[in-house]
């Protein structure tokens, strides 16, 4: 018999080992008393999965991941069928070895186990919902409790520690403002007044979107009705839609807190009150007026059904009923009579009259209500395009403005246009006095380099070859006709700073000039806050650096969103241009964040 040992050791009652037992086992295995361990022990996986507190998993299922196949084999994957033990396991580090396993390889589960898989990975998803809502509740909470001395200390609105939380988050998880702000007030709520949708997160069978209308609804409640209404939403939200879920929710608000639901609706009538403009998914784009009297806008809705039908019984339009609403909406809202474009047309021939085309509410709404086969008859405008001021940049590519190119136009605060959306857009706007035409050049990397701008008013430049494209040009003749271009418009292009300055721009003023502005515009078209989309036009031009500390110049110049104009002056906050083109900034957690120019997707 041997006078070594395998590695043992003075193991503790309680397995309490510290830094004495492992130099004790280095000394013996070094003196020769201890044999190191197997290489078959010491060989295995790089990252092993801890089962944690594994007291309430299914014996079976214990065994089947840690028996002779384990995680590497399939005898687990059984267990996602329904009913079996993985299928209603809640989120924890066994349910997330397992649905590893079975994504590796999901052509070999059958049908059952895919859905199963697939309602573990919700799981899984609602629990990281909740670990990030502790998350951004304590960190909203010690934010709140540095605001809260400041203003026990008598600091100013605008100096305080801990005023912008929401900007700090949204920096981090690249979201908006409003986004943030939201997730803030949401996790407090949750974690102060709403156990059950915790729990329920926590178990997996409420998700984020379900918790944000439950407490949204709940935050203007009393603490007893907060109460009674997280029992309530919790238990019935993993079987409710989000829609449903919100009825039900807003529901309970107006039965248990009235008084709150008729004061919000009144200060967002007060201070919310807007009309909205947003690109659709399909890159149309819809106009609608928001927090408005539900009284005014039903009888809003009224008289455009109104007229909607005095259009559709002139026998001149053909088509669902919704485009001549749509129809009728758009020309109120330009000034024009929709009635006049009866008078406009020519009256076609008499054809039989459907049923029921004196009520717009008849049928299915947003479908065509004629018979199939039948076609709509556009209505064109009567009086052409409406002038407009072109107050914002609508960037044309040369090639697009001048026929050898079809490369989308791009319009700030829109996105992209197609060549027909642009060439009504620089219809309209050569119309109107105020519009000017400017150039920015822009380089391989989409960022720009050189801007200048024409003085008076112009006529669209280029409008003829924008309708119909010509033959492709050699490059010679594509510079010709740029270069007509600027000389036709009478533009001095200047080139925009970006790695250095030469400070050719600088001012010795506060206020930059119209000339400065768009070299600063041109390069940075929104706000220069990392995530923020503000429109640098709608914004403040911030110096960097205060005047006159600083230049008027574009090394120290940025667009920043009121916003985040006062962020960057709140205490921790911290705001350098290490480059005329670039901006960091520091949060108050010490976390650093770029902001470089903006690159066009034209």
């Amino acid at each position: 018999m041997s006078g070594q040992a395998v590695v043992s050791g003075p193991f503790s009652d309680d397995d309490d080992f510290d830094d004495g037992h492992f130099e004790w086992l280095v000394r013996e295995v070094e003196a020769g008393r201890l044999l190191p361990p197997p290489e078959s022990a010491i060989e295995g996986p790089a990252v092993s999965v801890s089962l944690g507190d594994a007291c309430d998993v299914d014996p079976e299922l214990l065994a089947a991941v840690c028996g002779p196949d384990g995680l590497g084999g399939q005898a687990a994957l059984a267990t996602f069928e329904e009913g079996q033990a993985a299928d209603a396991l809640r989120p924890d580090p066994i349910l997330a070895a397992l649905t590893a396993q079975a994504v590796s390889g999901p052509a070999c589960l059958t049908d059952d186990e895919l859905i199963g898989v697939l309602q573990a990975t919700r799981r899984l998803a609602n629990l990281v919902s909740w670990q990030q809502t502790l998350v951004i509740a304590e960190f909203a909470r010690r934010r709140q409790a540095q605001f809260e001395a400041a203003k026990a200390a008598g600091r100013p609105v605008g100096c305080r520690d801990g005023e912008f939380p929401g900007e700090e988050l949204a920096m981090e998880l690249v979201a908006s403002g409003p986004y943030t702000s939201g997730r803030i007030d949401t996790a407090i709520e949750l974690t102060s007044r709403l156990p059950c949708t915790l729990a329920g997160m926590r178990d997996g069978v409420i998700d984020l979107g379900r918790a944000c209308i439950i407490a949204a609804r709940t935050h203007s409640m009393s603490e007893a009705d907060a109460a009674y209404a997280d029992r309530v939403l919790a238990a019935a939200a993993p079987g409710l839609r989000l829609d449903q879920l919100g009825r039900k929710a807003e529901a309970l608000e107006k039965k248990l807190a009235p008084e709150a639901v008729a004061e919000r609706k009144k200060l967002a009538r007060e201070l919310d009150q807007r009309v909205e403009t947003r690109r659709e998914e399909s890159g149309n784009a819809y106009l609608a007026g928001r927090e408005l009297d539900v009284s005014d806008v039903f009888a809003s809705e009224a008289y455009i059904d109104a007229l909607a039908v005095k259009l559709r019984s002139s026998g001149l339009f053909v088509g669902p009923i919704g485009r001549l609403r749509a129809l009728v909406f758009t020309d109120l809202t330009q000034g024009r009579n929709p009635l006049d474009r009866i008078s406009a047309r020519p009256a076609p021939a008499p054809e039989a009259a459907s049923p029921g085309d004196d009520n717009p509410r008849t049928g299915r709404d947003h479908q065509a209500d004629e018979p199939s086969g039948s076609t709509w008859c556009d209505p064109a405008s009567p009086s052409g395009p409406v002038p407009l001021p072109a107050l914002i940049n609508l960037l044309v590519p040369a090639g697009t403005l001048l026929g050898w190119g079809a490369a989308p136009a791009q319009a700030a605060g829109w996105g992209l246009l197609d060549a027909d959306e642009t060439k009504a857009l620089l219809q309209a706007a050569s119309l109107h006095p105020r519009t000017r035409w400017c150039m920015t050049i822009i380089a391989p990397d989409g960022t720009a380099i050189a801007h200048g701008c024409a003085t008076g008013r112009h006529p669209p430049p280029g409008s003829s070859p924008l309708c119909q494209r010509a033959s492709p040009d050699t490059q010679s003749q594509q510079a010709a006709k740029l270069l007509d271009l600027l000389c036709r418009l009478n533009i001095t292009l200047e080139p925009i700073a970006r790695a250095t300055c030469d400070h050719a721009h600088a001012e010795d003023h506060y206020t930059p000039s119209r000339r400065l502005k768009h070299l600063i515009h041109a390069r940075n078209q929104t706000c220069s806050a990392p995530a923020c989309n503000a429109q640098a036009i709608h914004s403040d031009l911030d110096h960097t650096t205060p005047y006159p500390d600083g230049p008027s110049d574009e090394c120290n110049l940025n667009p920043k969103c009121r916003r985040h104009h006062r962020t960057k002056q709140a205490p921790g906050w911290k705001v350098a241009q290490p480059a005329p083109d670039t901006a960091t900034w520091t949060t108050p957690s010490g976390r650093t964040h770029t902001a470089l120019p903006t690159v066009y997707d034209i």
